[in-house]
């Protein structure tokens, strides 16, 4: 085996475990990013913690303290200043999908995460402090019944798409005062890896430090995950990423485990007819599809790749959605490169399904490329049958003679919908709510970094893909104790 490949250590509540000549297993990385790590198989017992008493260090340690601690972990999560973010900058700028600009705009995004005013706002609108630090009684006449918020031992199995994943979830231990092991992606293996090695520089003793544990180890591996995945090991998954990988670990659940899928969603952006009746409105609105389209080169769930026009479909129509379209393709280059690039690969399979519909006249209107971006206009109202492919800043534009058609389309799968103009907004959102949308965003606003600001922006403590994530991954008990006498008997008169 090559010892020249980089070395990346199982982190494990404290610990630095390097590879060795007799622990050691080669991975074949993404994008040639090839990497050794021990054999997780020989270290199941640092990863896990087991007997739940181990929790009452954390329990015990206030809110305030592990807040103090995060705070000064961003301190020195800036890419510039720190060795290990710079190793794992430079894997994931080679296994991932993220062009430099846009990759060091997420990193630079770090310090600002663990910012503690801001997870101080964030876990008190999620579950609020008192409940993290103490029992909490009710109002009376049942303030003898008390509740509190208890840590899990967690385990995360994370996306790389987007290096922010790492960073939110161990922030969301800490906050839940729960025991983590993170199982990292091919895609993203040092991220997680250099947060907690900072945190070992910060404070190895810290009672945070002390229940996190960073592994990677292969998506599939039935051993691995039937060894961690027990109810006297495990409390809670969170499982991002494919469904594949959302099935295979279902697998192994059991009645005491709780399993919360963050698995692949698709957005969309609606566009009113308003958007088509002068050059001014197509111009901004093609600027913010431009935007939802394009940041994060198209990684992210939450980027459109349909866009659902209020048109007619006759020739005068259509010709106005081309125009659109064009005005899209041209925003791109306009974009600053912290949002979104032209690509370095084409996307071969994207292009094939381009490629096979570009004579198709009587159906579909094909421009553009999976290099700078390009549009597929459907010329019915139906989107294309490869709209799960689309990337590479490739978009479906789709005409529907009324907005509220779309509907049909969407699920708990639809995730971010952006809106243009807000005119149309009210008269879409009930609809589109019951119908299993998470987040509806304005394109509004004429400048690319506003518009992303706007819907990238939210107050702490927002749902997660229709979900509370910090809420369900802590254990709520209950403490009922005897009521007073005087208030059981008046209680009885009552009834």
């Amino acid at each position: 085996m090559s010892n020249d490949i980089l070395q990346i250590p199982i982190v494990a509540r404290g610990r630095i475990i390097l590879p060795a000549e007799d622990d050691r297993v080669e991975y074949k990385g993404r994008g040639g990013a090839d990497f050794a790590s021990p054999d997780p198989h020989q270290h199941i017992h640092d990863l896990v913690l087991g007997n739940t008493a181990l929790l009452a260090d954390l329990n015990d340690m206030r809110m305030a303290a592990i807040i103090e601690f995060l705070d000064a972990l961003g301190k020195r999560l800036w890419l510039d200043d720190n060795p290990w973010l710079q190793q794992s900058f430079d894997v994931a700028l080679k296994a991932g999908g993220l062009a430099e600009p846009i990759l060091r705009g997420v990193y630079d995004g770090l310090p600002g995460m663990f910012e503690g005013d801001a997870v101080a706002a964030q876990v008190e609108k999620t579950i609020g402090v008192r409940y993290l630090d103490g029992w909490v009684p009710g109002d009376a006449p049942y303030d003898n019944v008390r509740v509190r918020a208890v840590g899990t031992r967690q385990l995360h199995i994370t996306a790389g798409n987007v290096p922010v994943v790492a960073g939110l979830t161990i922030i969301r231990g800490a906050l839940t005062k729960s025991d983590i092991l993170i199982k990292t992606p091919s895609n993203d293996p040092l991220t997680a890896n250099a947060i907690a090695r900072t945190m070992i520089e910060l404070d190895a003793s810290h009672p945070v430090v002390k229940h996190l544990a960073v592994a990677y180890w292969k998506g599939g591996d039935e051993f691995m995950d039937s060894q961690i995945v027990r109810t006297s090991r495990i409390d809670k998954i969170t499982a991002w990423g494919g469904m594949s990988s959302v099935k295979h670990i279902q697998k192994f659940l059991s009645p005491g485990i709780d399993l919360t899928a963050l698995n692949p969603k698709y957005s969309m952006s609606l566009i009113g007819a308003e958007a088509l009746e002068s050059e001014t409105a197509m111009d901004e609105a093609a600027l913010g599809i431009a935007v939802i389209v394009g940041f994060y080169n198209q990684t992210a769930c939450a980027n459109t790749r349909i866009v659902y026009v209020e048109s007619e479909t006759d020739d005068q129509s259509i010709d106005k959605l081309v125009q659109l379209g064009r005005k899209i393709i041209a925003a791109y280059p306009k974009l600053p490169e912290v949002i979104s690039t032209a690509v370095e690969m084409p996307n071969k399979d994207l292009e094939a399904e381009m490629d096979a519909i570009v004579d198709e006249d009587d159906f579909y209107h094909v421009e553009g490329d999976t290099l700078t971006g390009g549009v597929v206009i459907s010329k019915f109202s139906d989107r294309v049958d490869f709209y799960d492919k689309l990337s590479n800043r490739v978009v479906n534009i789709v005409p529907v003679s009324r907005l509220e058609e779309v509907v049909k389309w969407c699920d708990d799968t639809t995730q971010t919908v952006g809106v243009y103009p807000e005119a149309v907004r009210d008269r879409l959102l009930d609809g589109f709510a019951l119908a299993g949308v998470q987040r509806m965003v304005p394109l509004a606003g004429g400048d690319p970094l506003q518009i992303f600001h706007d819907m990238h922006q939210l107050p702490p403590g927002m749902p997660h893909d229709g979900i509370e994530p910090l809420r369900r991954n802590v254990r709520w008990v209950i403490d009922q104790r005897p009521a007073a006498a005087h208030d059981l008997a008046l209680s009885i008169a009552a009834e």
